[in-house]
């Protein structure tokens, strides 16, 4: 048997890397590998820098670089200067752009109460809200830019711009060097839609943009916020292409100084730490601090007949965990390249692993026990099996460097045969993810761990919410059945059998909220190939023109553009509101019922509802009570308080003989106090926690430090 051995001496030849400058994971080394010896010239990257990088020291290399988020930004870059990256003092770290895989209204409205906002009911001081002056940023592919939806009628045409990476013609946005961006009706009216990709002509964003903000038929299945403006891109399959597709939407909604929500639906599994302390996660949190929402699908594992995910905690001794991996072609309707198992490890606790062919009990192959303890290594190897060899790819890594447990992936290519899988530790927890690889590397479809054979184990359905949805300040959600009325009865709504359960291996709990993603009917592209839809509504706009039907699609890909609706209600209402302040009010007014249980009462999240059932009517009025902490500034005015900072009392003087009313809001963006003052009152501060209270009379802000 011939084998290949890649260790990380003979990839830090490659790359310039050392051992003991460790910027970039295992996965990095195999794919940078791999793309050079398929005959790349140069290498999509994401990279974090220090925080006064000097950009013209990457150009003079050669590198182009695109989107930033804080100190991440995405790099394209030229074989010959990819040691660059290792031996600069300004690159933290860097990965490799991993591959993205793509995700396979009435009710909607009533479930989430956002048919009382769009009418005023209900919300504080009587206002409609229905997104308007908001962009909500579609990242996504199948992308019909003429349906009536959102871009065909005087009054309705609210699709700004669109930005196709696979479409070459030109011209790029600004800073950008690939793709072309169409804006203006008559231009995307022309260009009918995004060109195809790897996934061909489809309608999966086209559905995606109409539950966020579709106007509907006739009255029937309008989105979360008919008003917003819209954004398209349909980005290159990739981390860097997403974080570059981001930065335009950024750029356009600063230029018009609105505010912004992005969705995706979608997500991946593999080649990412799945603990939000990824490039990508990084990236989101930064955008977020600067005013961006995200909010993204939990992901579609959540099948208790299809348990992808599989753990033991080990204890002293060695202990072997078994399972059978089954291949995805046994399950799904895909044609897959083979199946990756992911396995994640805990922080100083080393592990082994390998697989084994099985035909029969006396006809079975294994290859090689593998260890994390034995250092970053990368192999290329065989399993002979009579006359069939069973290629296989495996890295190990001791210590990854973005959370520094110990990692291993195998993927194995398809073989009919049976693959069986083996982790064995003397302690500490491993984690492992059964994942169908496709032609690009990305994979999201998970595959049953099963029992199979005495001494093995079943795998189970937890664990299961992906990149990007693991960042922490992304709004990941979850997927239930809208609840509805049915002969005069009403029925609370399931949480959806697909719908992925938390948490991350870290214990950080996601999902965090949920919303309708069963049979939700919105818009489809009259240019899709290879659908077979349902139509509900159809509409022909002109003699001879195209046919525009509504139909239903199911998905946690349904339900985030759901609750990004909402969030594009919430910046309506109140565009000075923080992120943080945004999910304070998404979250803190979840729904509960006798489904979901009083989560929200008992300050608990589910791992599969999060903390319940998303509730527009109710999240923005939370949202109109808080105050954005840039308001403090704009709306500077002598409000006379002191003194301040405070220890014990505080008086606040209006300087106005008018009855007002105070209202002091914590840190946190809580109302905490609301009491009538005319010219001045006293406040007893002496209880409160310490931090920067905000005080506000009418329109007149003041600060409050309280120490």
């Amino acid at each position: 048997m011939k084998k290949i051995l890649f260790t990380l001496l003979a990839m830090s030849i490659l790359l310039g890397a050392s051992a003991q400058n460790k910027k970039c994971a295992i996965d990095t080394k195999a794919l940078v590998t791999e793309e050079i010896a398929a005959g790349a010239t140069h290498v999509n990257m994401l990279a974090k820098m220090t925080p006064d990088f000097d950009r013209s020291m990457l150009e003079k290399a050669g590198m182009v670089i695109g989107a930033q988020a804080g100190q991440i930004i995405t790099l394209r870059v030229p074989v010959e200067a990819l040691p660059l990256l290792e031996s600069n003092k300004q690159v933290l770290q860097y990965s490799i752009s991993h591959r993205i895989a793509a995700p396979e209204c009435n009710n909607n409205r009533f479930d989430t109460r956002t048919d009382s906002v769009q009418k005023g009911l209900g919300v504080i001081g009587d206002t409609a809200f229905t997104g308007k002056g908001v962009y909500i940023g579609i990242t996504d592919w199948g992308f019909d830019y003429t349906h009536p939806n959102f871009n065909y009628e005087e009054g309705n045409r609210r699709l700004v711009a669109a930005w196709d990476h696979f479409r070459q013609a030109g011209p790029s946005p600004e800073g950008f060097d690939y793709g072309t961006v169409i804006s203006g009706f008559d231009s995307l009216f022309a260009a009918h839609g995004d060109t195809s990709n790897l996934y061909g002509y489809g309608t999966h964003g086209t559905h995606v943009a109409g539950i966020a903000a579709g106007r509907g038929f006739e009255g029937n299945y309008t989105g979360q916020a008919p008003d917003a403006n819209l954004l398209f891109c349909s980005f290159g399959l990739g981390e860097k292409e997403w974080m570059d597709a981001v930065d335009w939407m950024k750029h356009v909604a600063q230029d018009s100084s609105r505010r912004l929500v992005v969705n995706s639906s979608w997500g991946m599994y593999t080649f990412s730490t799945l603990d939000g302390t990824s490039l990508l996660s990084q990236a989101i949190n930064a955008w977020s601090d600067e005013g961006i929402v995200f909010c993204t699908s939990g992901g579609n594992n959540g099948r208790t007949q299809i348990p992808f995910h599989i753990s033991r905690t080990f204890g002293e001794g060695v202990d072997t965990l078994r399972t059978v991996a089954v291949r995805a072609s046994q399950i799904y309707s895909i044609s897959e390249t083979g199946q990756a198992l992911v396995m994640w490890g805990e922080e100083g606790h080393d592990f082994s692993a390998g697989i084994c062919i099985w035909k029969t009990s006396s006809r079975n192959w294994r290859s090689p026990m593998y260890s994390t303890a034995d250092g970053d290594t990368i192999i290329y190897d065989t399993v002979d099996c009579g006359t069939t060899k069973v290629g296989y790819r495996i890295m190990i890594e001791h210590r990854n460097p973005f959370d520094y447990r110990p990692h291993m992936q195998i993927d194995v290519d398809k073989v009919i045969m049976e693959t069986q899988l083996f982790i064995a530790a003397n302690n500490g927890t491993v984690h492992a993810w059964n994942i169908a690889n496709k032609q690009n590397h990305a994979g999201n479809e998970g595959c049953t761990f099963r029992r199979g054979h005495t001494g093995f184990s079943d795998g189970d359905a937890f664990y299961g919410v992906g990149e990007p949805a693991c960042a922490i300040k992304c709004i990941s959600v979850a997927a239930h059945q809208a609840d509805r009325y049915y002969n005069e009865e009403y029925y609370s709504g399931q949480i959806a059998d697909f719908s992925s359960a938390g948490p991350l291996i870290n214990g950080v709990k996601k999902p965090e909220i949920s919303a309708p993603g069963v049979d939700v009917i919105s818009s489809i592209s009259a240019w899709q190939q290879g659908g077979d839809y349902a139509a509900r509504f159809t509409r022909q706009m002109e003699d001879g023109g195209p046919i525009y039907i509504w139909s239903d699609m199911s998905g946690t890909s349904m339900s985030s553009p759901a609750a990004t609706g909402v969030v594009a209600l919430i910046l309506e209402a109140n565009p000075a509101i923080t992120v943080d302040q945004v999910r304070y009010s998404i979250f803190s007014t979840a729904r509960n019922d006798n489904i979901t249980g009083p989560l929200v009462a008992n300050d608990s999240m589910d791992i599969h509802w999060g903390w319940g059932k998303i509730d527009a009517l109710r999240a923005i009025n939370k949202a109109i009570s808080l105050v954005g902490i840039n308001q403090v500034e704009q709306l500077r005015t002598p409000l006379k308080v002191y003194p301040n900072p405070a220890t014990s009392t505080v008086k606040v003087m209006t300087l106005c003989g008018e009855r007002q009313t105070l209202q002091v809001y914590a840190p946190d963006g809580r109302l905490i106090l609301q009491c009538p003052v005319e010219q001045e009152t006293t406040l007893d501060v002496s209880n409160w926690q310490r931090g920067v209270y905000i005080l506000r009379v009418g329109s007149r802000i003041e600060k409050l430090i309280v120490k």
